[in-house]
């Protein structure tokens, strides 16, 4: 499914061009009050930081690493962890029909590692059209993908 990865790739390119946000910090200056948009190197998650979401610039990976038992994509480490923001970021992971195997697209859902667990991110979308799966953040941790059946 590289087509719908390159895709959405391309979509959240544009879109932060087309509001002048910086796109991926390529000089190590980090993301600052402007927003701009961190893509994993696999380019399944994005985590997009809208305008006046930080006041100072900070460096923001996404480390993708094995996911835990039971979980349906790799372990998406955004760091720095527990980093805040002034208004909602949004983190979007390209799912694929392998993924899904048998299971409908409504029972993926995104979880966030809190202390010694695992938590729901709130204010989930799905789009069957372009097979992403969105949530609000407004601090970062781990986050990885399930099936909730």
């Amino acid at each position: 499914m590289l087509t719908a990865r390159t895709a959405f790739a391309s979509l959240l390119l544009a879109s932060t061009f087309a509001t002048g946000c910086d796109v991926l910090d390529l000089e190590g200056e980090g993301i600052g009050s402007e927003g701009g948009v961190v893509v994993s190197d696999d380019g399944r998650m994005a985590l997009s930081i809208p305008a006046g979401a930080l006041e100072q610039n900070v460096e923001i990976t996404i480390e993708v690493v094995p996911g835990p038992e039971g979980a349906a994509s790799d372990l998406y480490v955004i760091e720095p962890m527990g980093l805040t923001f002034d208004r909602p970021v949004v983190l979007t992971f390209d799912y694929d029909d392998e993924m899904l195997g048998d299971a409908d697209a409504d029972a993926l859902t995104m979880v966030a590692h809190r202390e010694a667990d695992w938590a729901y991110l709130g204010d989930q979308r799905i789009d069957d059209g372009d097979q992403t799966l969105s949530a609000s953040l407004m601090a970062l941790s781990a986050v990885t993908v399930v099936i909730d059946e």
